[in-house]
């Protein structure tokens, strides 16, 4: 909880005092928890995903012939399906940053609350004439 707002519910469950949760750390901002060492922030972020994928069919029939030298429809989708344990959005972070070269670099392993890759389902025709 560095900043004090967009937090998960688990901060719901966080200290306030004596005879309060020990396992999520009070509210304080700035750096109070977020810069000390610890494997609080530490989670296995393994997971497999369906990047791509697209099925097609070519459709052959000779009364197609006569318009179109070919004619086919196909489905893709990208991000459909991600498996993972991990609690953030979105396991496969990176935040690009830009260093003082001008070229961007990838702060990989560390979920600063990034969006998810968005999900996309495509249908299409395509026709050759």
């Amino acid at each position: 909880m560095p900043r004090l707002f967009n937090a998960g519910t688990n901060v719901l469950n966080r200290w306030t005092g004596p005879g309060t949760s020990n396992s999520v750390p009070a509210a304080g901002g700035n750096d109070q928890n977020f810069n000390s060492i610890s494997d609080r922030f530490v989670e296995d972020g393994s997971y497999a995903r369906l990047k791509n994928i697209t099925l097609g069919y070519t459709l052959n029939d000779p009364a197609l012939k006569e318009y179109f030298s070919k004619c086919r429809i196909y489905i893709s989708g990208q991000n459909l399906i991600t498996i993972s344990d991990y609690s953030g959005l979105d396991p496969e972070i990176g935040n690009p940053l830009t260093n003082n070269g001008g070229s961007a670099r990838y702060e990989l392993g560390i979920d600063r609350g990034n969006y998810p890759q968005p999900k996309s389902l495509l249908l299409g025709v395509q026709l050759s004439f």
